[in-house]
């Protein structure tokens, strides 16, 4: 069984560089058209089912990425974006800056986060675990192929679940861009990453972008 793991469009908070967790923030003019390219070049993916956090910008990625496919789009708060209580909405880079700020750790140091309001990463890793451990693994021999439209920290945290990766590496590797793509294959009950990061756009200089 293939299951692709797609982050969701750009948002205007993506494109100011701010955090934006449970906020409900739709995607902007540039994320739907970035889903929509996206969704053209997995169009011959014959998708049995696609399962989305319930949050706007996550929920329109879904419905633009299924195109005039008539698989159901099944929501799971398990598949949320992590929380970061009262800190959502702030500027990455100024977190980043002010060893004070309570998502510094969160963006500079990983391995030592502690949520004030918000998740702790083995919360978000745990619901992670759960979706795998309750409607992945389950779903082996009935489906093929699998959509999940989900959010940067929450598809990090559910590769961690496939790979025992290290939270002070939380951040390295392969970016988790908007509507990038990570293909998993899961076979004989395990699951490993086969494709991460992938998109199918490319950015030109004028700021535009193209298959």
């Amino acid at each position: 069984m293939n299951i692709y793991l797609v982050r969701h469009g750009e948002t205007i908070w993506n494109k100011e560089g701010r955090i934006q967790g449970r906020e409900d923030v739709p995607l902007n003019e540039k994320g739907i058209a970035l889903a929509e390219i996206t969704s053209e070049g997995m169009r011959e993916i014959p998708f049995d089912v696609i399962y989305s956090s319930p949050l706007i910008r996550a929920r329109k990625t879904a419905e633009i990425m299924r195109g005039d496919r008539t698989c159901p789009i099944i929501e799971d708060d398990r598949l949320r974006e992590m929380s970061f209580g009262s800190s959502e909405g702030s500027v990455i880079l100024e977190a980043a800056g002010d060893e004070r700020h309570p998502l510094h750790d969160f963006i500079k140091n990983p391995g030592s986060y502690r949520a004030v309001d918000g998740e702790d990463f083995v919360q978000v890793i745990a619901r992670a675990d759960s979706f795998i451990r309750e409607v992945l693994l389950p779903a082996q021999g009935r489906y093929e192929n699998v959509m999940i439209a989900s959010h940067g920290a929450l598809i990090r945290c559910f590769l961690r679940c496939i790979e025992e990766r290290p939270l002070a590496q939380f951040w390295s590797g392969i970016p988790q861009r908007n509507c990038a793509v990570t293909r998993l294959e899961l076979k004989e009950g395990r699951m490993r990453i086969a494709e991460e990061g992938r998109l199918y756009y490319e950015m030109q200089a004028d700021g535009s972008f193209r298959l």
